[in-house]
């Protein structure tokens, strides 16, 4: 039957080991041209160093000391609908980034059990590299 159908032997692997294929290689969710920036490759420079989430975090950490500041000499500042607008979000940034924080961890401790498990001479060299044996 397969001399008439050759793409029915499944002998052959009919897919690949692994399926791992990025998404939209190099996307952003946005782009910077000329219509939208007057430097957009000083700007395509900046953001590759450093993301608008890491600017806009830096900026928001010293909006929130200046305000904290603020507060010591002008107590009613903490009712502010803008500042207390900006808390909530320092709060929900904050809070996303600690369970960031808390996955990569958890993902670091199942690949470092699993390699002890397998290679139990690589998993104690890497342990020593990290100073912990």
């Amino acid at each position: 039957m397969t001399a008439f159908f050759p793409w029915l032997d499944w002998t052959q692997a009919a897919a690949p080991n692994t399926l791992n294929q990025p998404i939209l290689p190099g996307w952003s969710f946005l782009t910077v041209n000329e219509a939208n920036s007057s430097a957009p490759d000083t700007e395509k420079r900046i953001v590759a160093q450093d993301s608008y989430g890491r600017q806009i975090g830096r900026l928001m950490d010293v909006v929130d000391i200046l305000v904290r500041e603020a507060e010591k000499t002008s107590p009613d500042l903490s009712g502010d609908k803008c500042v207390m607008a900006l808390d909530d979000l320092k709060a929900r940034v904050d809070e996303a980034k600690a369970e960031a924080q808390k996955l990569r961890q958890d993902r670091l401790i199942e690949d470092l059990l699993a390699l002890k498990r397998s290679n139990a001479v690589q998993f104690t060299a890497i342990m020593k590299a990290v100073g912990t044996v």
